[in-house]
C-alpha cells in the first residue's frame, strides 16, 4: 500500500517520483486553493509560505525524503528546524501540517513516478489493462469502494482524472494488468463510469469549479499525465549547445563574447528546463588533465534539476555566472574517477566546488555538480586533495 511505503520511506530510490519532484519550479501561497489543480504537477507549494528561501529548505526536505527514504518522523525533525530558522507560523497543528506536507507530496510524486512507468511502451506491451485497487482504509470511501476492481485500458481517458490517490490519506492504487492475467482469472474490461461532477466553491479564489464525485478538491488531475504532457512540449523547446556566434565557431570567438553567449544560455536553460546548452570554457589545466580536445563544458537539464533540488540556496545569479568560475579556477583537483575532476574557484569572496566529467568517449565535457563552500571548508579541500600540476 501507498502509505505504508511511505511511513517505512521508500526501500529503493524511485527515481521516476524524483525527476517528477525536482522539475517543479517554487510557487508562494499564502492559502491552499491559490494554485490550481493541474498546477501542483509543475510547480512545488505549501500553504502559506511566501518565502522562496522557506519553500527552498521544505523542497529540500522532501527531495531528501525521496532520494534517501525519510520517514515521517525523521521529515517531522526537518519540519521544526525549517519552521525554527524562518520563525513560520502555520495553521493547524504540528503532527497534523507535518503529515500533510510529506504524504501530499511523496504520494504526488510516487504516483507521478508510477504513471510514467506504467505508460512507457514496454510497459503497455505487457500490461495492456489497468485495474482500480481500493485498499483496506482506515476511513474507506464509498465511492473508491465502488471503483475497486474496476479494469480498463490504459489509455482510457477515464484514468486522466482517477489515477490514484483521489483524496487526502487515500490508500488507493492503479494495478497494471497483463493479457494473461485477464484470461487467468477471467477478468473483462469494463466499461469507464460515468465521470458526475459537483460544483466546488474554491475557498482561496472564490471561484466555483466542478470536481468529479468521489474525488476530493485538488486530486482531480493526473500529476504524471500533467507531468508527461509538459515533458512533450518541453521536448519541442529543448536547447542544443550554440554551433556558432557571429557565424564562427564558439572557440574562435573572444573569451569576453564567448562568455556573455554562455551567460544567456544558462539563463535559458533556467527558463525552459529543457536540453543542454555550453556553460563555460574548460582551461587548459582542465582539458589535459581529462585528455579532451574540446573546452566546451555542457550543462543539461536533468543536472540542473538535480542541483537545483540539492542546493536550492543558490540563485540564478550563481548559475549565470558559471563561465566566470571557470575563468577563476583556484585549484583542479582528481575526481572520484579517472574521468572526473573537482574545481575550486573563488569569485567575488565566495568559494564554489564545482565537477566535470568527461564522456568515455572523451568527445564532450559536462558540469555535473555546482555547491558553495564556506572559506574553511575551501582551505580544508585544498589541504586535503592531491593537486594536479
Amino acid at each position: 500500500m501507498m502509505n505504508a511505503a511511505l511511513d517505512a520511506g521508500f526501500a529503493l530510490r524511485p527515481s521516476e517520483a524524483i525527476s517528477f519532484f525536482r522539475q517543479k519550479a517554487n510557487k508562494g501561497t499564502k492559502q491552499w486553493g491559490e494554485l490550481a489543480a493541474e498546477a501542483h504537477a509543475k510547480q512545488f507549494a505549501v500553504a502559506g509560505a511566501t518565502s522562496n528561501a522557506l519553500l527552498n529548505d521544505f523542497k529540500s526536505a522532501i527531495n531528501k525524503a525521496l532520494t534517501d527514504g525519510t520517514t515521517l518522523s525523521e521529515f517531522r525533525k526537518d519540519f521544526d528546524r525549517i519552521v525554527g530558522k524562518h520563525g513560520w507560523s502555520y495553521k493547524g497543528n504540528r503532527a497534523w501540517r507535518s503529515e500533510i506536507i510529506y504524504r501530499t507530496n511523496l504520494s504526488s510524486a510516487y504516483a507521478a513516478g508510477r504513471y510514467r512507468k506504467m505508460t512507457s511502451p514496454e510497459a503497455l506491451e505487457i500490461f495492456p489493462y489497468w485495474r482500480y485497487v481500493h485498499n483496506v482504509s482506515l476511513h474507506p470511501r464509498i465511492v473508491h469502494e465502488a471503483w475497486g476492481g474496476i479494469i480498463l485500458r490504459a489509455d482510457n481517458p477515464w484514468w486522466y482524472s482517477h489515477f490514484a490517490p483521489n483524496g487526502w490519506g487515500c490508500n488507493c492504487e492503479i494495478q497494471p494488468v497483463s493479457r494473461r492475467k485477464m484470461a487467468r482469472n477471467g477478468w473483462k474490461e469494463d466499461e469507464a463510469p460515468e465521470i458526475v461532477t459537483r460544483p466546488w466553491v474554491n475557498p482561496a479564489t472564490g471561484r466555483t469549479e466542478q470536481v468529479p464525485t468521489g474525488i476530493s478538491p485538488g486530486f482531480q488531475t493526473n500529476p504524471g499525465k500533467v507531468w508527461m504532457d509538459e515533458e512533450a512540449r518541453r521536448a519541442e523547446v529543448a536547447l542544443k549547445p550554440v554551433t556558432a556566434i557571429d557565424g564562427k565557431p564558439p572557440a574562435a570567438a573572444p573569451p569576453e563574447v564567448r562568455r556573455s553567449v554562455q551567460k544567456k544560455e544558462i539563463r535559458k536553460l533556467l527558463d525552459t528546463r529543457a536540453g543542454v546548452v555550453e556553460a563555460a570554457t574548460a582551461p587548459e589545466t582542465v582539458t589535459k588533465a581529462l585528455n579532451v580536445e574540446t573546452d566546451s563544458v555542457l550543462l543539461s537539464d536533468d543536472t540542473l534539476s538535480k542541483n537545483l533540488a540539492k542546493h536550492p540556496e543558490l540563485s540564478p545569479t550563481v548559475y549565470e555566472a558559471i563561465p566566470d568560475m571557470l575563468d577563476n579556477l583556484t585549484v583542479v583537483e582528481e575526481g572520484n574517477t579517472p574521468q572526473s575532476l573537482l574545481l575550486l574557484s573563488s569569485l567575488d569572496k565566495e568559494h564554489f566546488r564545482l565537477a566535470i566529467k568527461r564522456t568515455s568517449d572523451g568527445s564532450e565535457l559536462f558540469l555535473t555538480s555546482l555547491a558553495r563552500l564556506s572559506e574553511k571548508a575551501a582551505l580544508r579541500l585544498i589541504e586535503m586533495k592531491k593537486k594536479i600540476n
